[in-house]
């Protein structure tokens, strides 16, 4: 079995920076099996599976070390970042038919990539209490966004040098953790995000975070535009834009190496 493949970094245009991603482009899927096994031997936090449909329409899966997920930003806008700067397609609009639903990547004229996606709107608060033991600093907000949990922190805090116990994020009830504060400098706000109980504990940069960070920061905010940073140690920045229900995330990828998976399976 043969299958082209390319590590990229997405929300960066240097390499080493934003988020990795493997995206492996196949005729037809391998078994579930054989694609949990390249993802947990890349062992990247996700790789895309992609399989043309169309000229311009694309099936795209998601594996992580452990298993199939439902949703990633950061791989989608690598395997986009793949199709259109490889001159797989020449079309400027390339549409995923994904477990999620339809995902729509535009190419903007300034060559960065528009991620159209759902808007993931806040559920209920959460006690406080729980979340200042935990981080040791004050929180002034907690509210639930599906199975993630979103956490404001004063701005005079320093997010980036922040001391996270993972261990106690593990006994919350909460799949992600994301830790956020309003930014006194170039940005609107800045996040960073923990998923403890999976085999990444810190998430570099997170396309679907955004998608919930969106609409918290919109009713904070009062305003429908954004610039984020993610503050993890490689960093990454997005622009965003809330159109109704939907958010655009605007970023750019690298490609770091392309190859060939030869190994017989």
């Amino acid at each position: 079995m043969k299958i082209n493949f390319w590590l990229v970094d997405a929300f960066t245009d240097q390499p080493f920076k934003g988020n990795p991603a493997a995206v492996m482009l196949v005729d037809d899927f391998p078994s579930d099996q054989i694609c949990q096994k390249i993802a947990q031997e890349i062992h990247y936090s996700e790789t895309a599976f992609v399989k043309p449909i169309k000229y311009e329409q694309f099936q795209l899966r998601w594996f992580s070390p452990k298993v199939e997920v439902d949703f990633c930003g950061h791989a989608t806008l690598a395997a986009a970042h793949v199709l259109l700067h490889e001159n797989i397609v020449q079309d400027q609009e390339l549409h995923f038919i994904t477990k999620s639903g339809p995902l729509r990547v535009t190419k903007a004229d300034d060559n960065l990539l528009l991620l159209n996606l759902p808007l993931q709107k806040g559920e209920e608060d959460v006690d406080l209490k729980i979340f200042k033991s935990i981080l040791e600093v004050p929180v002034l907000k907690a509210v639930r966004v599906i199975n993630d949990v979103i956490v404001e922190i004063p701005e005079d805090i320093n997010l980036q040098s922040l001391h996270v116990d993972i261990k106690r994020l593990e006994d919350t009830k909460f799949r992600g953790i994301i830790i956020t504060q309003k930014s006194k400098g170039d940005f609107d706000f800045i996040s960073r995000f923990f998923v403890p109980n999976e085999s990444i504990t810190e998430d570099p940069v997170t396309g679907s975070a955004h998608c919930k960070l969106a609409d918290y920061w919109m009713h904070k905010l009062k305003k429908t535009e954004f610039k984020a940073y993610q503050a993890s140690s490689r960093g990454g920045v997005i622009d965003i834009e809330v159109q109704g229900n939907r958010v655009l995330l605007k970023s750019q990828a690298t490609i770091l190496m392309r190859g060939s998976w030869i190994a017989n399976t």
